[in-house]
């Protein structure tokens, strides 16, 4: 039948769509990994904290508090967003006004969570603009991601190109985190070098990222057309708790994101930490962090097309697993390093640092096509469309998790320590990432991959004769 004739998207428009993930990439890990050290720097530095650090009930800091309500907002945003795009029956489709229109605010925002109202002085109204911008930001983001990635499921039409179109996606997500943790450092150096402060050179650059990822990102959205490369749209709309609750009954579902949790745990811990680690860790200055970063970054780049290939042969999860157990392994003997990281111990920290690149790898490729694969399969057995609705249901408990893991983040250094001193609270994040990777290992182990590819192999031979516009 001509309506399930769709057309593939051109290489061209491939690489284009995946250049909104360099750029939303950009942002987020700006918030990421610049935010904490711009806001409660390390005493090495010299420079006043701009939120107290006090801790209250026991647990809470004020910086903590932030980075957990930005993600709660987020959370929160997710099944709502994805509902409304699930739901949305408008000429441009069902993603792309999403994409075109939160492409400014999610830039904005990033630009404006470093620009508190006492930018050289500490006070609690700079904790309390963090907060808002924090969810601003997220906000935007979701709006932003949660269609973006939900198209994975709708523009890739076989197994192998959703996850050719994950790897460039993913391909374009690293190429946006080396910009932020190799030469975006480099640029705040400079800017010093030239006679300009610390916090204001951070100001300067983050600015000069947010313009080319606005552009990145309203490309993105200008690359496809839903007419011509989704398949058309014949089931009814649902509201928010009807569509999370038909996505929470699926068992391959469930599985799959007890293991995302945990492994999101681990990653979202050594990512606000990256700065840390330089300074405190390895006791280098923080444009060590760019030799830190170009080899986790080296080491992905290399196991790209091994992971593509090896998932396309032995299956995703087996291949999520495995990374896994190398994230385990590294973070713990990192840790167990760290109280004499001195002479070999160095440059062997400095290794398995490297190895992470593996792991990192295999979940930006990996992660978002098991994803797109499973609200996929279910649309072949019901008939239903809920693509972005799977993406918001899974980042409700993911986020949240995200938000506890900047909460402990936040307390740990606070509390135990953050410099070369006092390098305790440091030194506990990489534990902490040890054991959530263990757990993310034995929630994917019973993931029930093969039922789910059953039903893909079942709607390849339905209508993979029937696609037209091949590449």
């Amino acid at each position: 039948m001509a309506e399930d004739m769709v057309a593939t998207l051109t290489k061209r428009a491939q690489v284009t769509y995946a250049g909104g993930s360099a750029a939303f990439t950009m942002l987020e890990r700006l918030i990421l990994l610049y935010v904490p050290f711009y806001f409660l720097p390390p005493r090495e530095y010299n420079l006043p904290n701009l939120v107290p650090e006090e801790t209250f009930l026991g647990l809470v800091t004020i910086l903590g508090a932030a980075l957990a309500l930005g993600r709660i907002f987020d959370a929160a945003a997710d099944p709502v967003v994805a509902t409304m795009s699930d739901n949305l029956r408008l000429g441009l489709g069902r993603r792309k006004p999403f994409l075109l229109l939160s492409a400014l605010p999610l830039a904005a925002f990033t630009v404006l969570n470093f620009n508190p109202p006492y930018p050289g002085q500490e006070h609690l109204i700079n904790g309390i603009w963090l907060a808002l911008m924090m969810s601003l930001f997220y906000i935007a983001f979701t709006a932003y991601v949660n269609p973006y990635l939900s198209l994975l499921s709708e523009l890739g039409h076989t197994d192998a190109t959703r996850i050719n179109l994950s790897t460039l996606v993913a391909l374009f997500g690293l190429a946006g985190m080396v910009l932020i943790t190799v030469i975006f450092p480099e640029v705040v150096s400079r800017l010093q070098e030239a006679g300009i402060s610390l916090r204001a050179s951070y100001r300067f650059a983050v600015a000069g990222a947010a313009v080319p990822s606005l552009v990145l990102l309203l490309l993105a959205g200008l690359s496809f057309k839903e007419s011509e490369h989704c398949r058309p749209v014949n089931s009814g709309r649902l509201g928010l708790k009807k569509s999370l609750l038909q996505v929470l009954e699926v068992r391959p579902f469930r599985r799959f994101v007890l293991g995302e949790i945990f492994m999101q745990f681990s990653m979202n811990l050594v990512t606000l930490g990256m700065l840390y680690y330089t300074v405190v860790i390895f006791r280098q200055e923080q444009r060590f962090m760019t030799v830190l970063a170009a080899l986790v970054f080296g080491s992905a780049l290399v196991a790209f097309p091994f992971i593509n290939a090896a998932a396309k042969k032995r299956g995703k999860i087996r291949i999520l697993t495995l990374s896994a157990l190398v994230l385990a392994f590294c973070s713990m003997a990192i840790f167990l390093l760290s109280f004499n990281m001195t002479g070999v111990f160095f440059y062997l920290g400095v290794g398995l640092f490297a190895l992470a690149g593996i792991p990192t790898a295999a979940f930006s490729i990996l992660i978002n096509p098991t994803i797109a694969e499973i609200a996929r399969s279910q649309a072949v057995k019901t008939g239903g469309r809920r693509e972005a609705s799977f993406f918001g249901a899974r980042a409700v408990p993911l986020k949240i998790t995200i938000a506890i893991a900047g909460g402990v983040f936040g307390f740990l250094v606070s509390t135990f320590g953050r410099d070369i001193a006092n390098p305790l609270g440091v030194q506990l994040t990489l534990f902490l990432v040890s054991l959530s990777s263990i757990g993310a290992v034995l929630a994917f182990w019973g993931y029930p991959e093969k039922e789910v590819q059953e039903a893909l192999q079942e709607e390849e031979r339905l209508f993979g004769s029937r696609d037209s516009g091949q590449q």
